[in-house]
């Protein structure tokens, strides 16, 4: 029988997976909670008196908060930490780029789009992975479809804006085929599955853990995975005065965080098993999700996330998603530095 206080660190690795339901912030549908207002930044040239970080329930950000120990790594210095939080990753980068918030995560696609836009003060300063297993394009289970070339012609929805509209835009791609070539359908997630429930769509590009819970509960069968198209990776971003004057806080933040992930890989079986007490949706669902879910924070940027993020930025451009061409370097801090 487990401790109490291991069944309170595998809380923490809840709020973790359930990040799961986006593969990367940014993806949801309702309206930010932060209040408006500049944050504290305390005296000219020293630390601020208050770090705030923006987050949404689930995302990488919310295991370090369930773990206090990034107010443990500041106290000293006498930095409080304020979190604030968001249900859309839209909102969150508005706040980043006026001030209101000093750093945040979201998925592949939001900063491309602040960036063609109006956030000039949004800058990278962190990466994780994304899982690529963990994202799908299915299709229901009785369905004569049994490849993405298939798809030509037919009707295939996906969250606009999102990291599975460009896995979408890659994945025909690969066959030959563009978004011209299909009926994509722009609809949010909850949207999204009653739609594939009632066959109005012919196949749907979704994330785990609905991409687990549509393979098990309704035998959908999946056309491809992201495992099929490029890498994509999720970021850590920060208001860019605050990251030219107060990087070392952004690296303990990132640090911490990558310590805190460490130690939540452990007993998935455990985790999948308090998943289901806190969401409802079954043990089986959460294992699945959890075995393909992708792990580890770093900085800075390698040439490696920088290109693949820069292909994105330029796919978004081709395919008239965003007005203008992007350097994504631009928008990068080396908080190394």
């Amino acid at each position: 029988m487990r401790t109490n206080k291991r069944s309170i660190f595998f809380f923490m690795v809840i709020v973790t997976a359930l990040w799961l339901t986006a593969c990367g912030a940014g993806e949801t549908d309702s309206v930010s909670e932060a209040a408006p207002g500049q944050p504290e930044e305390g005296t000219a040239g020293g630390d601020p008196d208050v770090f705030k970080v923006g987050f949404q329930k689930g995302d990488n950000l919310t295991i370090l908060k369930a773990s206090g120990e990034l107010e443990k790594a500041l106290e000293p210095r006498g930095i409080k930490v304020e979190w604030v939080e968001f249900s859309v990753g839209s909102p969150l980068l508005e706040a980043l780029n006026v001030g209101e918030i000093h750093f945040g995560y979201t998925g592949t696609s939001p900063p491309v789009f602040a960036q063609s836009g109006d956030g000039p003060d949004v800058a990278y300063v962190g990466y994780a992975p994304s899982s690529q297993e963990g994202y799908g394009i299915i299709t229901q289970h009785d369905s004569p479809l049994s490849s993405l070339e298939e798809l030509k012609g037919k009707k295939v929805a996906a969250a606009r804006g999102s990291a599975g509209h460009y896995f979408l835009i890659k994945a025909l791609e690969s066959v030959g085929l563009t978004l011209d070539d299909i009926e994509a359908t722009y609809l949010a997630y909850s949207e999204g599955r009653t739609a594939f429930e009632r066959k109005d769509i012919d196949a749907w590009v979704v994330p785990d853990p609905r991409f687990a819970d549509a393979e098990i509960t309704i035998q959908a069968k999946p056309l491809a995975t992201r495992s099929d198209v490029p890498a994509q990776y999720n970021f850590y971003l920060a208001y860019r005065p605050f990251a030219n004057e107060h990087s070392d806080i952004l690296r303990i933040a990132i640090d911490e965080l990558a310590k805190a992930e460490d130690r939540a890989q452990a007993d998935l079986q455990a985790t999948a098993e308090l998943l289901f007490q806190d969401t409802g949706v079954a043990v089986n669902i959460w294992e699945r999700s959890l075995s393909r879910q992708a792990w580890g924070s770093a900085y800075p940027l390698t040439e490696e996330v920088i290109q693949a993020q820069q292909e994105v930025a330029d796919t978004f451009y081709q395919t008239g998603e965003v007005p203008r061409e992007i350097d994504v370097t631009e928008a990068m801090i080396n908080i190394e530095e």
